[in-house]
C-alpha cells in the first residue's frame, strides 16, 4: 500500500523541508516518503529504531527518541551548500547532522508516500509504512523557525509546500491506502 504523488512542481532540489503529522501504533522500521531516480534513495525518510534521511544514496541518522504513541509532528531540513539536516519534532530542533554538501536532489524521479522504492518505482516490501498521516507538506527550501513552529497549529492558514501541497497535490492511491478528512490537533 502506497500513495503516488503526482507533483506539479520539480524535485531539483538544492535544500527542502519535509513537515508532517504521523500516528503510529508501535515503532517499527517505516519509510514515510521515498523519492527515486536511477538512485534508489535520492530522497528518503524512515522512521523507526533510528529517525533517517538519505539524500543520493546516502544515509544520516537523526537522533530522536519516540516517547508516545499520539500525533507527532516532524519536519526534516536539509540545505545543499553545507549539507546541514535537522529534525523538528514537536517545534523542537535536535543536532544538527551533515550529508552530502554540494548536491542536488535531481528531478525526474517518482515520489511516493509509505514505501521504499527500489530503483524507479520498484516498490519494496520492506519498512512499509503502519500507520497514520496526515499535512505532508514539502518546499524547495529550508522553513524558518518561526514557520517550522507554525506546522504544528490547528489552522487551515499555515502555509502549504511548494512541491508537495497536502490536500491540493493529487495523489494516486494503491492497496488500501485511504483517505480521511480528520483534524491532527496537539
Amino acid at each position: 500500500s502506497y500513495a503516488l504523488v503526482v507533483l506539479s512542481h520539480p524535485m531539483n532540489l538544492q535544500s527542502f523541508t519535509a513537515c508532517m503529522n504521523i500516528r503510529v501504533p508501535q515503532m517499527q522500521d517505516l519509510t514515510v516518503l521515498s523519492y527515486s531516480t536511477s538512485h534508489d534513495n535520492e530522497l528518503m525518510i524512515t522512521l523507526g529504531s533510528e529517525v533517517g534521511l538519505w539524500i543520493g544514496d546516502e544515509f544520516v541518522n537523526l537522533p530522536f527518541q519516540r516517547q508516545s504513541n499520539d500525533w507527532i509532528n516532524y519536519c526534516f531540513t536539509w540545505a545543499s551548500h553545507n549539507g546541514g539536516a535537522e529534525l523538528w519534532v514537536n517545534g523542537l530542533v535536535g543536532q544538527e547532522r551533515y550529508i552530502r554538501a554540494g548536491y542536488t536532489i535531481s528531478a525526474g524521479g517518482k515520489f511516493i508516500l509509505g514505501k521504499d522504492q527500489d530503483g524507479y518505482l520498484g516498490i519494496s516490501a520492506n519498512d512499509a509504512f503502519v500507520g497514520y498521516m496526515t499535512d505532508v507538506n514539502v518546499w524547495d527550501y529550508v522553513l524558518t523557525a518561526a514557520e517550522i513552529k507554525e506546522q504544528m497549529l490547528c489552522d487551515n492558514g499555515k502555509v502549504k509546500g511548494n512541491v508537495l501541497s497536502w490536500g491540493i497535490t493529487q495523489l494516486s492511491l494503491y492497496g488500501g491506502v485511504q483517505l480521511q478528512a480528520e483534524q491532527v490537533c496537539h
